[in-house]
């Protein structure tokens, strides 16, 4: 009977997140407010390994995402305020596996988005492996999904894939690829290489990728935003702001202090500049 009294409860504080959510978005659609996150994963190899001997010949050889767990998460809230030329930018937050479990850094990210049931959930290439990875997490760990999450469809209007959004019909592109593109500042570390520092357990590296991650998806979300005149704001200052509040949260950071910053401070002088601004390649 407590069971299903539990189960209850549950269903109910899912659907009153929900008719909050809806309140909240009908009430005021003017004010936008996203959840920029990254995550880093390491392979649950015992597992795997098990689940071949299963399986035997028949078992995939890729270790795929129901065997990646989660190692560090970063996230930013970043809060648009019509007739504010920047928006509310809150401290980044950091988490890795030198400090806590999975269970605990999902607990905590799931716990920023149920504080904020309006916010939209925004990733680079997050419906293809990040939000698998999350609900399976809270199966594993009997957590509840908070709204963001609930919505299965890879266009839920709760959530934002900045890859599907830039791609469409076009082929998908990896995070760093797009942001050379753009001349945006992105992973400290080559992509394919941060299996092998989460592996050496170098989590002081880990944590700036992730964060890395997180900044250079913001770049790339306040320029498509713009662009798609869903928001508005003054870009390069925005981006120097994000800059400031990054290299103030994490003052050791290798990446904020050599790369985010000066990068974010050269394009806010440019913009300040007439006439043609030229960049040494």
């Amino acid at each position: 009977m407590s069971d299903s009294l539990t189960l209850i409860e549950e269903m109910l504080g899912r659907e009153a997140r929900l008719f909050a959510a809806s309140n909240v978005e009908s009430d005021d659609r003017s004010h936008r407010t996203y959840i920029v996150a990254d995550f880093e994963y390491q392979y649950h190899r015992s597992a795997h390994a098990g689940y071949q001997v299963a399986e035997g010949a028949a078992a995939e050889e890729k270790i795929r995402w129901p065997f990646h767990r989660i190692v560090a998460a970063a996230w930013t809230v970043l809060r648009f305020v019509p007739g504010q030329a920047v928006p509310e930018i809150e401290a980044p937050v950091v988490l890795t596996a030198e400090t806590m479990d999975e269970k605990t850094m999902v607990t905590q990210f799931f716990d920023a988005l149920a504080a904020m049931p309006q916010a939209i959930f925004a990733t680079w290439g997050g419906e293809a492996k990040d939000l698998a990875a999350l609900r399976r997490a809270a199966v594993e760990h009997d957590l509840c999904l908070p709204v963001q999450l609930l919505d299965l469809s890879p266009y839920s209007i709760r959530r934002l894939d900045l890859c599907n959004a830039s791609s469409v019909m076009a082929a998908s592109v990896h995070l760093p690829e797009y942001a050379a593109a753009l001349a945006i500042p992105s992973k400290p570390s080559p992509r394919k290489e941060i299996g092998q520092l989460v592996e050496n357990r170098q989590w002081d590296l880990v944590a700036d990728q992730v964060a890395a991650d997180v900044l250079t998806t913001c770049v790339i979300a306040i320029g498509h935003l713009k662009s798609m005149a869903v928001v508005t704001c003054d870009r390069p200052a925005t981006i120097m702001a994000l800059a400031e509040k990054a290299a103030e949260t994490f003052p050791k950071s290798i990446f904020c202090s050599r790369s985010f910053r000066p990068w974010a401070r050269d394009r806010l002088r440019a913009a300040g500049l007439r006439g043609t601004v030229f960049r040494a390649p």
